[in-house]
């Protein structure tokens, strides 16, 4: 499936499934639809779809039996490569054309309420933006397919890159128009449409909404809400904490009201190993694993029928075993040397009276939180007693288990690389003050209800009269 398209599917389905507004299902439905105007289907199958057939009419758009058709295909593709075969459940392929009828004349709805409204009028601003943001989507689509034909590029020497680029883009634009002959102009100017319809959606919902504002007694319940609903869910996984409150604190999302025992917060080091492990040393671990195995069965062999070894093999194993291993000692020096050279240099550094903080900025290898400044002046989570997502691994925790507060680690390493950390402080169990996550909460719950209320006057337009939806038409898609 195409880059773009499966965007858009994916898209859709997300207003679909959300929208609290419908124009089609029996559980939306207000008033009859009308009939159509013309048949839609003869007895002659898919072929005699007459794909030019209104499914309705949005004031002066027409959506086409062929444009519900195209979509509802694309999903019945998507879903199938996934491995669910909508055809063998009617009542969701059902519901699914249903959704898809009602998101295409959603859609339509908008924007034609957003010209009834002057707001397809851009101001000079609104235009610089608007621009803006057609040049960008046009060059990520670019991107997108140069990185690809850059790869490609890289095991064929004959491929040029701007005309396989060129090829990439409008290989998609036959796609998602549905037209082999498809130019870029085409494709640029259907994109730039796209864009242009969304920037006008931005106006009018920003503009209609505008009002939308919460009280201090709707924040102050959803908080106690919260404390509430997490004191119970941490008191049963307090492990689930580190995560919560990381993301929270990465995304400003779902903020944590609630905090259990047994959490502390360290500054972190990191000098990651460079490069990967050679194939040569896992060849040799998984032969000195043969060695030791053979080298077994051979003694248990002498111990069973009380019989002597065979010392002169068994002695060629021990060489072979001993040889392999100091080419692995080799390798893995090698592969760890940067790494633990690098950690050493910092730990002189701070022995010096360097800033750990500074160091976590400037020298520390890029990880989970690198682009987060918060957790370089905060902390990072650990605890010593739970099995936490993304968790520390031991030899983290037992380096941690040896600090009081205020004392940093020498350099140490494990699989990963090679660590300091500094044990910043423990973190306060119990509620969080409001203040601490207000911002948070206002965020969310804001957008929740701007969200009904965009719901409401969508649903409030798709009844108004402004939407002649023929149900008939498109309902013979269930029967082709």
């Amino acid at each position: 499936m195409k880059k773009y398209l499966a965007l858009f599917l994916a898209a859709l389905m997300l207003l679909s499934l959300a929208a609290g507004c419908a124009l089609t299902g029996s559980d939306t439905q207000t008033d009859k639809p009308e009939t159509s105007p013309t048949p839609a289907t003869t007895d002659g199958g898919d072929s005699d779809l007459d794909l030019a057939a209104a499914v309705a009419e949005i004031g002066d758009e027409t959506i086409t039996l062929g444009d519900v058709k195209e979509t509802f295909d694309s999903y019945v593709e998507y879903f199938s490569a996934y491995g669910y075969n909508l055809s063998s459940d009617p009542e969701t392929l059902a519901m699914l054309l249903d959704d898809v009828v009602n998101s295409l004349v959603e859609a339509k709805l908008i924007a034609a309420k957003a010209k009834e409204m002057g707001y397809d009028k851009f101001d000079e601003l609104q235009q610089a933006e608007l621009d803006e943001r057609i040049e960008t989507e046009l060059s990520e689509l670019d991107a997108y397919y140069r990185s690809q034909a850059e790869s490609e590029a890289e095991s064929d020497a004959t491929i040029d890159v701007d005309a396989r680029t060129m090829e990439l883009i409008l290989e998609e634009a036959a796609y998602n128009l549905n037209n082999d002959n498809a130019t870029y102009e085409d494709y640029t100017e259907f994109l730039s449409k796209n864009v242009t319809d969304a920037y006008m959606q931005e106006l009018l919902q920003n503009d209609q909404l505008k009002d939308v504002a919460l009280t201090d007694e709707q924040i102050q319940a959803e908080y106690d809400s919260l404390v509430e609903e997490q004191m119970t869910y941490y008191a049963e996984s307090p492990e689930a904490y580190k995560y919560d409150e990381e993301s929270y604190e990465m995304t400003g999302d779902a903020p944590v009201a609630f905090a259990p025992g047994g959490y502390s917060r360290i500054l972190h080091i990191f000098c990651a190993y460079e490069g990967e492990l050679p194939e040569d040393y896992e060849a040799n671990e998984a032969d000195m694993e043969l060695i030791k195995e053979e080298y077994g069965a051979l003694a248990f062999a002498a111990a069973l029928d009380a019989s002597s070894a065979d010392a002169a093999k068994m002695q060629e194993l021990v060489a072979q075993y001993k040889e392999l291993q100091a080419a692995n000692e080799e390798l893995y020096e090698a592969y760890v040397s940067a790494a633990r050279e690098k950690a050493n240099g910092i730990y002189g550094e701070l022995q010096n009276g360097a800033d750990f903080a500074t160091l976590v900025k400037e020298k520390s290898s890029p990880d989970d939180y690198s682009d987060y400044p918060v957790f370089a002046e905060k902390g990072i989570l650990i605890a010593k007693e739970y099995a936490c997502d993304n968790d520390w691994s031991d030899i983290v925790k037992e380096q941690f288990g040896k600090l009081s507060i205020g004392q940093y680690s020498e350099a140490f390493a494990d699989e990963d690389g090679y660590h300091i950390i500094f044990y910043l402080a423990d973190e306060p169990a119990g509620t969080v003050e409001l203040a601490g996550i207000e911002e948070g909460i206002r965020a969310y719950l804001l957008e929740d209800i701007r969200s009904e209320e965009w719901t409401a006057l969508v649903d409030e337009w798709m009844n108004d009269g402004t939407v002649t939806l023929h149900e008939d038409v498109y309902k013979v898609l269930l029967d082709s």
